[in-house]
């Protein structure tokens, strides 16, 4: 395939999170030695966030009065066209081309590949876009410079060197979103607020679980700003969704503003996004939102009080040109406001049916509420047990899992109501049918050396594992530590602060941890 076509393949291709190890060396002056070749680098902005990709246009435009013939230097094997950075994080300058960055991809050296041919007609220009932020991870803010340089076929080209600012600002902890059934590979987005300069900057990053023998787990592919949201903007989400990767369904995102609702995809921008006003701001939005293959989104939340379940719904489509404002389908009166709460959709291979898991204090124990919605949204209550012996434990989300048939599963770690420092992880099954299956398992875990902060059950949503349906948990205490699953000693340190809520997800090479890096906000850490 020919530079020409642009094709979204070169940012498959070079995709990487460490920095290259080639040296820089001198670049010419910007003019062309040999036959007259012009070339132009352009950027999307010329401000970025830390955490933000860094896409240059590259065009190669053939000025001679003759036809050229080289090797297509936006092919992997090219070594003929380089790019320099220069700035603070590099300082001296640092080169990196497309064979560096594939060498250092593959396990096997690419040595004696050679790149095609392409000819470029007088006055013909060749055309590709470089992710350059992931060839040269930039972390340190400031001004930059990047040149390209171009050594083939007699030529001697250099661009003129274009300069962009890096700023860094402050992310927030972010939601993660994941295709139900989609497999190991479908990918996750992730979510977050990133205040810069008193403006509040909506983020989304792609993660893919890239997990190969050397265990790199969960990668980020992209990241983006999707826009400048008002101040006071909070609870930034990304949702679970049913529809297939590539699928016809819109994808959504989701953010609150004091009592307002308000959601981004087609047609609608972040200035004018879907809407829906509550009449005050609600004591919980459960997570996760959830997104069907019909284009819905789903939002259940917990209105002023905690009192009341209530479910709002936004709808759209690739096609549609209207923004249309949001819709409340269900509520239900709770008898006592929930501790604990958390949503998931069916498998679209069983339908679109919602569940939601609701947790309240009871006397002697925890009262867990299974409720219901049709595909239209209206919310029933399926079902109720009392769980004794239990107490709630400081922000922990239950997980909660619908199997292939149908049933519901249901997990959180609480503690013993006798002794609060033991943790106890309670499992609890629904029928498809929305009643309840069996009495609740209990299984102690550990004591807890310190209070906990927040704690998460999650199940194993991968359809193909060996590890499906089974749970994984791990408590954050005050101190910052970590106590897991797969911890088998005293409770670990992570390198970055805990998203809060707790973000775990399976994968191939095992459990995920979200965590927060000052600078390039989520980062997925193998627990």
């Amino acid at each position: 395939m020919s530079a020409l076509l642009r094709g979204p393949w070169l940012l498959m291709m070079t995709l990487t999170s460490s920095s290259p190890a080639t040296s820089s060396a001198p670049p010419p002056t910007p003019t062309s030695r040999g036959t007259p070749m012009r070339i132009q680098l352009r950027l999307p902005k010329a401000q970025l966030v830390t955490s933000e990709d860094l896409d240059v246009r590259v065009l190669l435009s053939n000025e001679s009065a003759t036809p050229l013939e080289l090797p297509d230097p936006f092919r992997h094997a090219d070594q003929s066209l380089t790019y320099t950075v220069t700035g603070p994080e590099y300082p001296k300058g640092h080169d990196v081309n497309h064979h560096a960055v594939i060498s250092r991809e593959l396990a096997q050296p690419i040595g004696g590949v050679v790149a095609p041919r392409v000819r470029l007609g007088t006055g013909q220009t060749l055309e590709s876009v470089v992710a350059l932020q992931e060839w040269l991870p930039i972390r340190k803010p400031g001004r930059y410079q990047v040149t390209a340089r171009l050594r083939a076929a007699g030529v001697d080209a250099v661009s003129a060197p274009v300069e962009f600012d890096v700023m860094a600002g402050a992310p927030g902890p972010a939601s993660v979103g994941v295709m139900l059934g989609g497999g190991a590979y479908s990918g996750m987005s992730a979510v977050w607020l990133q205040q810069l300069e008193g403006r509040s900057l909506l983020m989304q990053a792609v993660f893919v679980d890239e997990t190969d023998e050397e265990g790199r787990g969960a990668s980020r592919r992209t990241s983006k700003v999707l826009g400048t949201v008002e101040p006071g903007a909070s609870d930034a989400m990304a949702p679970w969704t049913n529809d297939a990767p590539g699928g016809e369904a819109v994808s959504w995102t989701l953010w609150r503003n004091g009592a307002s609702l308000l959601a981004l995809a087609p047609p609608a921008t972040p200035q004018t996004p879907f809407r829906f006003d509550l009449e005050a701001p609600p004591a919980q939005l459960i997570r996760p939102p959830l997104e069907t293959h019909a284009g819905e989104l789903f939002i259940p939340l917990l209105g002023a009080g905690g009192l009341d379940l209530r479910l709002i719904r936004f709808q759209s489509s690739m096609d549609a040109v209207h923004v249309t404002p949001g819709k409340e389908v269900g509520r239900v009166k709770l008898n006592s406001v929930p501790i604990a709460a958390r949503a998931t959709l069916q498998p679209a291979s069983v339908g679109n049916g919602i569940s939601i898991i609701l947790v309240s204090e009871a006397p002697g124990g925890l009262e867990v509420q299974h409720v219901r919605a049709t595909g239209a949204g209206r919310l029933i209550r399926a079902a109720s047990t009392l769980i004794r012996g239990l107490r709630g434990l400081p922000g922990s989300e239950p997980g909660v899992w619908i199997d292939e048939a149908g049933r519901v599963h249901a997990a959180l770690v609480a503690a013993s109501l006798k002794n609060p420092h033991q943790a106890i992880l309670m499992e609890v099954r629904f029928r498809s049918d929305g009643r309840l299956e069996a009495p609740a398992r209990l299984k102690p875990l550990t004591d807890l050396p310190s209070p906990a902060r927040a704690a998460v059950a999650r199940h194993c949503h991968q359809p193909h594992s060996d590890r499906t349906g089974d749970v994984s948990w791990a408590i954050l205490l005050e101190d910052g530590r970590l106590i897991h699953a797969g911890n088998r000693g005293a409770p670990v340190s992570a390198e970055k602060p805990v998203a809060v809520p707790l973000e775990l997800l399976d994968l191939l090479q095992g459990t995920f941890i979200l965590t927060t890096d000052p600078v390039l906000g989520p980062v997925f850490v193998w627990l």
